[in-house]
């Protein structure tokens, strides 16, 4: 069976595997060189890529975590790896390897992941009514989401469509507050605390309660632009989510109309390689479909 060579690359991590319809296939974990220069990270890419190349592959799909042109799979802009700028990353791919190649933005797939394979339900729906609208939300390196709308991805142009974590707040943006930034800006990090607030540390679960009242705000403001059914969160953070909930969904309260919060679901994505397999719907819509 054909299968494509699917990347998720992050501000610092990269994961790469075969995914088919039914699953991904020897998924491998690289470091990202992120203060590399541009030829540097491009060689990078195109390097794990060919150690997952076989016979049966019959195309490539990457998420990249920033701004991409969807018309011709250009690398507009990606904050967290700061010399990859400007891009043609679908037609050097292309180029190299001869296969057909779909690039698109890594927060993205995830959300697309997320809902073809997810299995998320309508809140309050009688029996199993699949959401129509979803917002995956990666709080990671940054901060972005991801919309589906009436079960369609919607990106925008460049991808920008969901990049909340750019938006100003306090003395910066939305992402410093909200994503592994908060931690490391404290000079220390979100995996670190996340042990010591487990045990009991006072001041790391200050900081998770602190990270979760600016996530709330942050999310109160997607409510009122997208009003999603259903908010899944992924990205490294999000795993330490027992530990901000409460400040969270207090913030939330505070600031969204008591409609919206009645119904909203916001959970943990549980999906296993669920950008991975985003990246594998959108090659697959795009060459089946022609969208």
């Amino acid at each position: 069976m054909s299968t494509i060579v699917c990347v998720d690359l992050g501000g610092t991590k990269a994961q790469v595997a075969r995914v088919d319809e039914q699953g991904v296939y020897e998924a491998r974990r690289y470091s990202v060189p992120a203060s590399a220069t541009k030829t540097q990270v491009n060689e990078f890419i195109t390097g794990i890529i060919a150690e997952q190349l076989s016979d049966v592959c019959c195309g490539i799909a990457i998420g990249v975590p920033g701004m991409v042109d969807l018309s011709n799979g250009t690398v507009l802009e990606t904050v967290n790896i700061p010399a990859w700028q400007d891009v043609p990353l679908a037609a050097q791919l292309n180029a190299h390897f001869s296969l057909p190649v779909v690039v698109n933005n890594d927060v993205n797939c995830f959300t697309m992941g997320e809902y073809c394979y997810g299995r998320h339900y309508q809140p309050g729906a009688p029996f199993y009514q699949p959401v129509s609208n979803l917002m995956g939300v990666c709080l990671g390196t940054g901060l972005g989401a991801g919309l589906i709308f009436d079960g369609r991805l919607y990106s925008g142009r460049h991808c920008a469509a969901g990049e909340f974590g750019s938006f100003p707040y306090r003395d910066g943006i939305l992402e410093q507050y909200t994503s592994g930034q908060f931690f490391l800006e404290r000079g220390t990090n979100g995996a670190e605390q996340a042990v010591l607030a487990q045990q009991g540390d006072r001041y790391a679960q200050s900081l998770f309660d602190e990270f979760g009242s600016h996530l709330g705000y942050a999310l109160a403001q997607t409510l009122l632009a997208f009003d999603p059914d259903k908010i899944v969160l992924g990205g490294s953070v999000s795993k330490s989510y027992d530990l901000f909930q409460r400040s969270m969904w207090k913030s939330l309260a505070g600031q969204t109309h008591p409609a919206l919060f009645k119904q909203l679901e916001i959970q943990v994505g549980k999906l296993e390689h669920a950008a991975l397999r985003g990246a594998y719907k959108l090659f697959q819509k795009q060459f089946s479909e022609g969208i």
